[in-house]
């Protein structure tokens, strides 16, 4: 719809000098460039007249009160420049891929039990890895205690070539020095019902014995009358020199299906103690690339499909990623890996590598890891499960029970006090907590709501309302392309003529 040629707020001289006529143009008639000029305006004011964007109305009153129009005009302006800082950080926050936390608790009337590894503190049996001085010289250079001893292992001693000492070591050599898991879990159940199955495994500190590894374990009962029951002995009597100078066990709670890692997880029991191990089980979810999971980077998204998990059948963990990434640099150095390590058909170390190369070069390993992160690339997955555990311990055993345990065992009660502990291991509640990210938007409509809530708020525009100035600019660009076409035209006549 063409704009009306009279505007109720243009004044009568409105486009004329002030003798009242119109402006001169040469060889252009005065009547052309009156109407051409006076339409550009009008096309203008019969817009702010009309349009439905607060504000600009007001505006119009500027030919008849100059101070209230002045008045709305800066109203104008600062709401104008107030939603287009609004639309700028609008548009920088989508493009930031910003993100919520949502919290959500998942209930079983059955819930699946995690597994549960058990590591001695020594995991090899004296009477089986020591036979002479020398074999027990050997374990004590390559355990924490070396640096208290000045006495250093001659690899020149033929009896360290005649025993194997330069030959690969094997996974079978390491199960055949780790202690009789018999004789270890004295007393096993769960939920009142006993022989429970420990299935050996072998880890970065030995050997240790893994319950409930296939998850097929579950249970309706919490609380600590409940769930795992164990009464262990750890026979300090036949301890090896080895990484730790403590006497008890490691308890690793984690999900079926992992590997343990006993040296950075897991809680410790000594002897001669009870503890009440409390469970909570947590669900974490991230969000994957373009999303910053984390404020320092992105998360590993495993269920792509262009993700290839090195550590097949084991599921992608930071930990296995370090423990390969170790494993593939230590290698570079000294040609093996550790018997632990399930890296190809790579040469194991021999008791020597590993006493002169691979424990060197994990120190340094672990040296650099603290000072710089840099050395192996391992993200946090984009989804994974944590069982974080809550412990509280008592003395044990009591006098009646240590004076009972000892008769019907015959052994004396102080080999109970300082050998035997008792663990329960309990789910607090059943259900689990689910922590996830999700997209601040979802969608598209998320962001179209925050633009027309802001622009609704400050000068009360709607879609529609963007139309009208859509529209106007379009007349406007028509007008002056017309306008430049009679301009050539007449100057075409010029010419001509």
């Amino acid at each position: 719809m063409m704009p009306s040629p009279i505007h109720p707020d243009k004044p009568e001289n409105y486009g004329e000098n002030k003798d009242g006529n119109c402006k001169q143009s040469k060889d252009i008639p005065d009547s052309d460039v009156c109407e051409d000029r006076t339409s550009l305006r009008e096309l203008w004011w019969q817009f702010i007249s009309e349009t439905t964007c607060h504000g600009f109305g007001r505006v119009g009153t500027l030919r008849r009160n100059k101070l209230q129009g002045l008045l709305w005009l800066l109203f104008l302006i600062t709401s104008m420049s107030t939603i287009i800082w609004f639309l700028v950080d609008e548009f920088k926050s989508y493009y930031s891929y910003p993100y919520l936390s949502k919290t959500s608790l998942e209930t079983f009337q059955r819930m699946p039990f995690p597994a549960v590894t058990i590591c001695n503190m020594s995991s090899k049996n004296k009477s089986r890895s020591s036979k002479t001085e020398k074999d027990k010289q050997y374990w004590f250079s390559v355990s924490t205690l070396a640096p208290f001893s000045s006495k250093k292992v001659d690899w020149n001693d033929s009896y360290y070539q005649e025993n194997g000492y330069f030959l690969p070591s094997s996974a079978e050599e390491e199960f055949n020095m780790a202690m009789d898991v018999s004789k270890f879990i004295l007393v096993s159940s769960f939920d009142f019902m006993n022989e429970l199955v420990f299935e050996p495994v072998l880890t970065s500190i030995g050997v240790c014995y893994t319950w409930n590894g296939d998850g097929k374990v579950t249970t309706k009962m919490s609380g600590s009358l409940y769930n795992l029951h164990l009464v262990l002995d750890i026979h300090r009597e036949l301890y090896e020199a080895g990484l730790t100078t403590t006497a008890g066990v490691k308890v690793v709670v984690h999900e079926p299906g992992t590997t343990a890692d006993p040296i950075n997880q897991g809680f410790v029991v000594g002897p001669g103690v009870s503890a009440l191990a409390s469970v909570t089980k947590k669900r974490l979810t991230f969000l994957p690339y373009p999303f910053k999971a984390f404020q320092d980077g992105h998360c590993l998204d495993t269920k792509a499909g262009d993700f290839v998990n090195r550590f097949y059948p084991q599921p992608y963990s930071v930990g296995a990623c370090k423990k390969n990434c170790f494993s593939e640099l230590i290698y570079q150095n000294c040609g093996c890996v550790h018997v632990s390590d399930s890296v190809g058909n790579r040469t194991v170390c021999s008791r020597f590598q590993f006493s002169e190369c691979y424990v060197k070069e994990m120190v340094k390993l672990l040296y650099r890891d603290v000072q710089s992160d840099n050395q192996c690339n391992c993200p946090y997955p984009c989804e994974h499960v944590t069982f974080d555990v809550m412990v509280s311990t008592n003395q044990f055993p009591s006098d009646i029970f240590a004076q009972v345990l000892g008769s019907y065992l015959n052994i004396s009660e102080e080999r109970i006090r300082s050998n035997f502990l008792e663990i329960n291991i309990f789910y607090d509640k059943l259900y689990y907590e689910w922590i996830r990210q999700i997209p601040k938007y979802e969608r598209i409509g998320d962001v179209l709501a925050s633009i027309g809530g802001q622009m609704g708020l400050f000068i009360g525009a709607s879609v529609l309302t963007m139309m009208e100035f859509v529209e106007i600019l379009c007349l406007m660009f028509i007008f002056i392309v017309k306008r430049l076409g009679s301009k050539r035209g007449n100057s075409l006549q010029d010419i001509e003529a």
